[in-house]
């Protein structure tokens, strides 16, 4: 007997599926949590959890509610149980009002993926995978007077490194890694967002990685573990 999978999808605005220049989000086939999803021929769900503009650790001056490290726990808990939790964050960490280090966005992400490594999570529930990650590098728009051009300043930079340090910081805690940069390229519509076609790639190139992850289809899950008192 076997059970479906269920992947939790956390990310900033490229999982939410912003189409750039417009405050709109890509459909339903194009979303790579939804394409990842669809290619794993129905033995898992996967469960968005995209916001646009979302941090690592730190928050917007501007929009409360965008640091992950804050509300990773709440999902984790709302969508419990986990087999795998996917991470892919860390644009919104380089832009230049943050003045991160490509170093300190890691470690950033290590925190990140730790918490999803110690789930708050009732007793029986699993402990899930945490695959991290590294998101498509950011250029500098086509139009030279868009806006991304300044908040962005010195972000390609930053994030040309992002894998070899996400990678470092997975192998030291037991963690899995992916390099979305290395299938996908944003637009230079906005130097930040994915067209219909890169957006889906992702999912498409993920759907071997979690296969492989998780060994799907999976098992059903034994007993119930019954728990007393109020």
């Amino acid at each position: 007997m076997t059970r479906q999978a269920r992947i939790l999808a956390f990310g900033d605005s490229l999982t939410w599926g912003r189409i750039a220049n417009r405050p709109e989000r890509h459909g339903n086939d194009v979303r790579w949590p939804r394409v990842l999803e669809k290619a794993l021929g129905g033995y898992a769900t996967v469960i968005e959890e995209g916001l646009n503009g979302r941090r690592i650790a730190l928050e917007d001056p501007l929009r409360p509610y965008r640091s992950g490290i804050s509300l990773l726990p709440l999902f984790i808990e709302c969508h419990a149980p986990l087999d795998l939790v996917i991470l892919m964050l860390g644009t919104n960490d380089c832009q230049r009002q943050h003045s991160l280090a490509p170093y300190d966005v890691a470690r950033s992400m290590r925190m990140l993926a730790q918490v999803a490594q110690r789930p708050p999570v009732e007793p029986g529930m699993p402990v899930p995978e945490v695959l991290i990650v590294s998101p498509p590098v950011v250029r500098m728009p086509d139009d030279p007077e868009h806006e991304a051009n300044f908040f962005m300043e010195g972000a390609p930079e930053k994030m040309a490194l992002l894998a070899k340090y996400y990678r470092r910081i997975a192998d030291e805690i037991g963690a899995h890694f992916f390099d979305a940069a290395a299938v996908a390229s944003v637009t230079g519509a906005d130097g930040i967002h994915l067209d219909a076609e890169n957006t889906r790639a992702i999912g498409q190139a993920l759907a071997p990685v979690v296969d492989g992850l998780l060994g799907l289809p999976l098992p059903a899950r034994g007993p119930a573990l019954r728990i007393t008192g109020p």
